[in-house]
């Protein structure tokens, strides 16, 4: 599946998403003015009227829309708590807890993304639901049900097909939904506010009571008109969320099962969901209907309303022939939580294939970091003092300054010196796999603690006076993550939708990748040619010029320049990139740290661990 396609097709379905809403809130103000113009006794083509119905109907929506994307603007977590979520303890000793642990960590680790925040839904029914504005930010919620009801590989299928949605770019899309359609019912809120007050009025003293009556009848006719509009807003909502949600979930089917190569896990999951039931008891399950796993508020009265497909369609696009009733008569038998990994193997260029997570690769990666630093990984303070351990200098002297710098107390400098002794036994992959699984829990320092904790990462990368490319990677996919989760920012807007403008900027890549390339400089310039050749541009119209040296700080600001361009631009860029470094069988860490952290930094990531030919 190509990543970037389907980025560019969720940034479509926003436009259309946005069309279709205002043709909705158009349809509700025509309708709004003929209503109050007969209430009122005024000529339907009085344009002062339209215009007062038109302002105050957008006024309205615009104002739900608002208070609701600003109640959101916390990402995943705000959904997450909406819907009644409670955050998963790291620690937790529960057996169907540490196995969905696993299993999303195993899923992240796969496709490069940050490890999300885990949220369960005290519902017996069977589903789950990715939300956030991005990986950074992202939560995946799942129901108790599911995780006592499915098998890992059935579970392994819903946390799949709920990655997809993080890496395809789904999840900004839903939560634009979300705050979009409140606008909307935001008018019956208020007709039902508008209702009250006459129902209310009606009960009042007054000593003129023709003016209570005529008050009674203003709110009470006012009030179910914005009440019954309302929701003749909130229908073509459901049509948009069904529009929007049902082509989607087939789609991220068919990546799950590519994710995991295992479609009878997914095809099973389903099936018990057609067994049991899917359909979630909170009063917020309608807003979210179109984020979850599976139907979140039951069967549509019509088909035009159904926000997913029927599940025996979903299985026959994924397994043909799959057994759904066997499925169904099987009873639920959680298998053991640790999971035997394949043999690990593959090329580079596997891993530059976007949204191709490697979950035998994952499991094994996960299978091999030393207990203490994986347990370190859910402590706030165990966290902190292993990324600390990470970027220590291996010179005695520089090491003792960057531990004064920190000024640890002495408990905090034991752990963070016992993490440095215990580096030597990682390989680059596990120490990137540790940075990923310490995030989640990262993201609980409070916004003091994480300056504080940004400062410090600044001054141990700097310490030396020169930045490492390992150092430089660590960084840059730890402070990018955490910068947007603290900021509640959304990412950044596209600036550039053409390859042109960037060209400098590309070639600063191609010559950094080129130049941590082993080999002579002949080589090097033939793998920086091989990238450019990836460009399909007229090199004699466009010259571009090797640079023989690596200067982090301009490769820094071209890296966040490009970052800004179009998917189909970065597609291209991204390809290059991974020309220079597939140029010659000879790949080494380096390369594959510095092309992490340009792919993670262009939103396509890449897994940490490759093996090298």
């Amino acid at each position: 599946m190509d990543f970037f396609d389907k980025q560019e097709r969720a940034c479509k379905r926003t436009k259309w998403l946005v069309g279709y809403f205002i043709l909705a809130v158009v349809g509700i103000v025509v309708v709004l003015h003929l209503v109050f113009a007969a209430l009122l006794d005024f000529s339907p083509a009085d344009p002062e009227l339209f215009l007062m119905v038109a302002g105050g109907v957008v006024g309205m929506v615009a104002m739900g829309s608002l208070v609701k994307s600003i109640e959101l603007s916390k990402g995943g977590r705000a959904v997450a708590a909406m819907l009644g979520g409670a955050p998963v303890d790291w620690n937790s000793q529960e057996p169907g807890e540490q196995r969905l642990i696993n299993v999303v960590e195993e899923m992240s680790l796969a496709s490069g993304v940050p490890v999300p925040e885990i949220y369960i839904l005290e519902e017996r029914s069977l589903n789950a639901f990715a939300a956030g504005h991005g990986p950074g930010d992202a939560v995946i919620g799942v129901t108790r049900g599911a995780v006592t009801q499915l098998s890992r590989d059935e579970l392994q299928g819903v946390i799949g097909h709920e990655f997809s949605h993080i890496l395809h770019g789904d999840m900004r899309l839903n939560i634009r939904l979300i705050g979009l359609l409140h606008g909307i019912l935001f008018l019956a809120i208020i007709g039902g506010f508008l209702l009250r007050m006459g129902l209310n009025t009606s009960r009042s003293e007054s000593s003129d009571g023709r003016s209570r009556v005529a008050g009674m009848f203003l709110f009470l006719a006012s009030g179910l008109a914005l009440y019954l509009v309302g929701w003749i807003g909130v229908f073509f909502g459901k049509l948009i969320k069904a529009a929007v949600s049902r082509q989607r979930e087939f789609l991220a089917d068919a990546a799950a099962v590519q994710y995991t190569r295992n479609p009878e896990g997914l095809a099973g999951a389903l099936a018990k969901i057609a067994k049991f039931s899917s359909r979630l008891e909170t009063s917020r399950a309608e807003e979210a209907s179109h984020l979850f796993f599976g139907n979140g508020v039951g069967d549509a009265w019509l088909t035009l309303f159904a926000t997913h497909p029927p599940i025996e369609q979903r299985i026959e696009e994924i397994a043909p022939g799959f057994d759904i009733a066997a499925a169904k008569a099987r009873a639920p038998v959680p298998p053991s939580l640790s999971k035997t990994p394949d043999q690990i193997g593959g090329r580079l260029a596997e891993a530059l294939l976007p949204g191709q997570p490697r979950l035998a690769e994952a499991a094994a990666l996960l299978a091999g970091l030393p207990e203490v630093a994986r347990s370190a990984c859910r402590e706030l303070q165990g966290a902190s003092a292993l990324v600390y351990a990470l970027l220590l200098s291996d010179e005695e002297s520089m090491r003792e300054g960057q531990m004064a710098h920190l000024a640890a107390d002495d408990a905090f400098r034991r752990e963070i010196l016992a993490h440095y002794d215990g580096r030597a036994e990682l390989s680059s992959a596990q120490r990137l796999g540790l940075v990923d699984l310490a995030i989640p829990t990262l993201r609980h320092l409070s916004v003091e603690q994480y300056e504080t904790f940004r400062k410090n990462v600044k001054m141990l990368v700097e310490a030396d006076g020169e930045i490492h490319l390992f150092e430089y990677t660590l960084q840059k996919l730890l402070v990018r993550h955490l910068d947007l989760y603290f900021s509640n920012a959304t990412g950044s807007p596209v600036t550039y939708k053409s390859l042109m403008p960037l060209l400098p900027d590309v070639g600063i890549l191609l010559s950094a990748l080129a130049f941590v390339a082993p080999g002579t400089d002949e080589l090097c310039d033939d793998a920086f040619r091989a990238g450019v050749a990836e460009l399909l541009i007229k090199p004699s119209a466009f010259p571009l010029e090797r640079s023989r040296s690596l200067e982090l700080q301009a490769f820094d600001t071209a890296l966040d320049k490009i970052a800004r361009a179009a998917s189909d631009v970065k597609r291209t860029i991204l390809t290059a990139c991974g020309a220079v470094v597939m140029h010659d069988a000879a790949v080494n860490n380096e390369e594959i740290e510095f092309l992490r952290a340009i792919s993670d930094a262009l939103d396509c990531p890449v897994p940490p661990f490759v093996k090298l030919a």
